[in-house]
């Protein structure tokens, strides 16, 4: 008489625990591929992104062996996190190279200003009713706010650009008739307390 087929052979229940222990540790590991400053600004140094692309690989490799597709989500999302979290310092260094040049526009503007207003500087206002600059300039242009203050006489001016928030710039500038721009005086939006106030290079 033919033996039926034998019944597979049980996988011990303690070696499932471990698995899902595993897969719940690599699950939580993976997160450490995004950059710190992203994470709310928990303690882990860069190199553990390494670690946190081993973890992403051990969930996917998981996910595959299991059958469980629906855990290839976490990975994907994790990766469009971290490509997301990389970008944004680069766009915050474009956006602080636009301010730079955006002041050196707003002095030119008052260059031309001062010369055919009997030596008086303008507003904001002022440059922009005599189409000296755009409209842009009395909102968020490029991360980054502008703005232009006289002194009583209209003698001087200080035209500033702060970054609308933390996201789109590290730093905010000014300048002054000399036409220099400078990092601000302000310690927090500078590179250092040595360099507040001083020309950017």
């Amino acid at each position: 008489m033919q033996a039926g087929p034998q019944s597979p052979t049980p996988v011990p229940v303690q070696n499932n625990v471990f698995a899902e222990i595993g897969l719940g540790l690599a699950l939580l590991g993976s997160v450490l591929i995004i950059p710190p400053p992203y994470l709310g600004c928990l303690p882990f140094p860069p190199p553990l992104s390494l670690l946190g692309l081993v973890c992403l690989i051990v969930v996917v490799k998981r996910a595959v062996a299991t059958r469980r597709h629906a855990l290839l989500l976490v990975p994907a999302a994790i990766v469009i996190a971290g490509i997301a979290a990389r970008s944004a310092p680069q766009r915050g260094i474009s956006n602080e190279a636009a301010a730079i040049a955006n002041l050196r526009t707003i002095n030119t503007a008052e260059v031309t200003f001062h010369s055919s207003s009997a030596g008086k500087y303008g507003t904001m206002a002022d440059l922009i009713d005599a189409k000296l600059l755009v409209e842009e300039f009395t909102g968020t242009r490029a991360g980054y706010n502008y703005s232009i203050t006289l002194d009583g006489a209209r003698s001087s001016y200080t035209a500033e650009a702060v970054p609308a928030s933390a996201e789109t710039g590290r730093y905010a500038y000014y300048s002054l008739p000399d036409a220099v721009v400078r990092y601000s005086t302000n310690v927090s939006l500078a590179p250092s307390a040595a360099q507040a106030g001083k020309s950017v290079q």
